[in-house]
């Protein structure tokens, strides 16, 4: 056997594939993917890790995530990427889309271009699998914390050239389906496999139904930056929250959604049509103080970040903490929270070979201790993280 195809066996585990739960069980794994997923002893020959104790879950699939650890995915600086993809899976993460925002279109076709080469090359830590393009599309009615001059109504050429600048590689673009030009740019993109996702809109209720229509089929961070419901304007989260089909994602940090808004997601798409996301910025993971954040002062007190007027400037909760605050605060059972961070998020992109442990998938594994907090991590079948 060469060196390469050696066995590997995680045994004496409680495994959340997440949709079955095995207890005392054993994953082996050969050339960086899962070969069984059993109770039954581990090959002789293989290199065991006698995980009793600990629980073995599929690796952490973060969709939208501009940064952490001190690192920026928005500066299209390669080292900034690099660094991010090692500091990553200390929360569990094995994989990640590199969440774009607004800027002018050189720029971010320059950005696409300059980290393209990245996402085919090896790597030390968690693995990008594309681009989630957060902007310009979006409406200037619902900014955010993004500079409302920076957005603009959908182009279909201006599409064109992002498409043309990550070959193949832009999986997700949010987008406000109200927009004048919005329904030829969401069928162009959907055309061209890109998942369109609603996003920053005030759109209303028909609105919102006539972009499901057109082809969009996810939610960017569901709730915020988004039209409020009332009873007789349900708008864009009403049209969200009666159409099942459409998955929704939520960023679980306690402060850009309430635990109370966070079930009632759940109840209307279930587990597996909600996707837990970090939506991190460059300062999740960092201590208390005040940064400078895009040109703007940001101060982070209590791990909440906000502009100087007092808007959120992003989330600064870690992968691993979402998982742990909805099985919390929401009493779930955890492959339910695993679920969402795993299966849903992986569905999303079609990633057919990530976010489960079964036999033939990727080998990106999380193993965490009974209160969800990260111990080791595996991309690819290879350790490369551990807690202690």
């Amino acid at each position: 056997m060469s060196p390469s195809s050696y066995l590997l066996a995680l045994t004496h585990a409680r495994i959340l594939t997440p949709t079955e739960e095995i207890e005392d069980g054993t994953v082996v794994i050969q050339d960086g993917r899962i070969l069984r997923v059993d109770r039954d002893a581990p090959p002789p020959e293989a290199r065991t890790l006698d995980l009793r104790g600990l629980i073995v879950a599929p690796g952490f699939v973060d969709l939208h995530t501009h940064g952490g650890g001190g690192f920026s995915l928005t500066s299209g600086d390669p080292d900034e990427l690099r660094g991010y993809a090692q500091w990553a899976v200390s929360t569990g993460v094995t994989s990640f889309l590199i969440a774009l925002v607004p800027a002018p279109r050189e720029e971010l076709v320059a950005q696409m271009r300059t980290l393209l080469p990245l996402l085919r090359a090896p790597t030390n830590g968690a693995r990008p699998l594309g681009f989630y393009l957060e902007g310009p599309f979006l409406s200037t009615e619902r900014p955010g914390a993004f500079d409302p001059p920076s957005l603009h109504p959908p182009d279909v050429s201006e599409l064109r050239g992002y498409l043309d600048a990550a070959e193949g590689n832009l999986r997700v673009l949010a987008i406000a389906p109200e927009l004048p030009g919005a329904e030829a740019v969401i069928r162009e993109a959907t055309a061209a496999g890109v998942v369109a996702a609603l996003a920053h809109s005030d759109a209303g209720y028909e609105e919102a139904m006539e972009g499901f229509s057109a082809g969009i089929s996810h939610v960017t961070h569901c709730f915020n930056a988004m039209r409020l419901f009332h009873h007789r304007d349900p708008g864009c989260l009403g049209a969200v929250l009666n159409r099942p089909s459409v998955t929704a994602e939520i960023i679980a940090d306690g402060v850009h959604a309430h635990p109370g808004a966070i079930e009632l997601l759940l109840r209307a798409k279930s587990a597996a049509g909600t996707v837990l996301v970090s939506d991190g910025i460059p300062l999740a993971g960092l201590s208390d103080g005040v940064f400078e954040l895009q040109g703007a002062k940001v101060r982070v007190e209590g791990g909440v970040a906000r502009r100087g007027d007092g808007t959120l400037a992003g989330s600064t909760v870690t992968m691993d903490r979402a998982v742990a605050n909805v099985w919390r605060r929401l009493l779930l059972r955890p492959s339910e929270a695993v679920t969402m961070a795993t299966v849903s998020p992986a569905a999303v992109i079609r990633e057919g070979s990530k976010g489960r442990i079964s036999p033939g998938g990727d080998a990106d594994i999380v193993v965490l201790a009974p209160d969800l907090e990260v111990e080791m991590t595996f991309v690819a079948g290879r350790e490369v993280y551990r807690r202690h």
